[in-house]
């Protein structure tokens, strides 16, 4: 079961470390809204990455598309990776899947036949990725949603199930292309790219964050945002507002 990290010896597990830190966006960095296009780093925390980025390497690790993650923080220097891992960016790093270039024509063609089939569930938002597409039901009404489950899967089983995965989030359904790799696999991509022992922190807070928490937690800080006796990860945080204090304890750990 996850400790509480503020009640844990974590600091001293940090001191002398080369500390590459990375977060999940949403819910992580920023909290949850009822419209997605709504979230943006805050000017406080941007401050504190951008003060310690000169000490920690630092990455972010999204489901979102790293253009769209990328205009949300607008912090130069630090590691961006979009669609779950599918994309990496930096100045001396510039990946993408290569078996999700040759599946993103099928995933345009089940988007462009759910947004019509679509049509008639009010507040459902569905979000185009450069890989694939997240259909978010937190603001349709609960008593509608069942529906809209069903008109989803039925979609779905009309296109070649090999290809596609369904992952599943806090009231969020995205189909993506089926390959062999996730979050998990970016963040030690990265790590593995520089001839360099790291100490690597992850903080997350969604079943998609749980293949990080299980690649690192023998040699890094596993942090959930959220106390679960279902997870991978080691410590957790009680809510995504204590994601500042953390940045600031880290802060003053490093001396910046």
């Amino acid at each position: 079961m996850a400790e509480y990290l503020f009640k844990s010896d974590w600091i001293e597990s940090i001191r002398d470390k080369n500390i590459f830190l990375f977060f999940d966006f949403d819910g992580t960095l920023v909290p949850i809204q009822k419209n997605p296009e709504n979230c943006y780093i805050s000017p406080d925390i941007k401050n504190i990455l951008e003060s310690i980025q000169n000490k920690i390497k630092i990455g972010i690790i999204s489901g979102r598309d790293l253009e769209d993650i990328k205009r949300r923080v607008l912090i130069h220097g630090i590691y961006y990776s979009g669609s779950h891992g599918l994309e990496i960016e930096r100045e001396n790093i510039k990946y993408i899947h290569p078996e999700a270039k040759t599946i993103k024509p099928l995933i345009d063609r089940i988007y462009r036949r759910l947004i019509e089939e679509m049509r008639d569930f009010r507040d459902v938002f569905v979000e185009k990725k450069a890989f694939s597409f997240t259909l978010h039901y937190r603001r349709v009404l609960p008593e509608q949603r069942n529906n809209l489950k069903k008109l989803f899967f039925r979609i779905l089983k009309d296109f070649n199930q090999e290809k596609i995965k369904i992952l599943k989030g806090k009231m969020v359904f995205e189909v993506m292309p089926a390959v062999d790799w996730d979050k998990g696999k970016a963040v030690l991509f990265i790590i593995n790219y520089f001839n360099k022992k790291f100490f690597p922190i992850f903080i997350g807070d969604d079943k998609t964050d749980e293949t990080v928490f299980k690649a690192i937690k023998n040699t890094g800080l596993a942090v959930r945002i959220g106390h679960s006796k279902n997870t991978e990860a080691i410590y957790y945080l009680k809510n995504q507002k204590e994601i500042y204090k953390f940045l600031s304890t880290l802060k003053e750990v490093f001396n910046v």
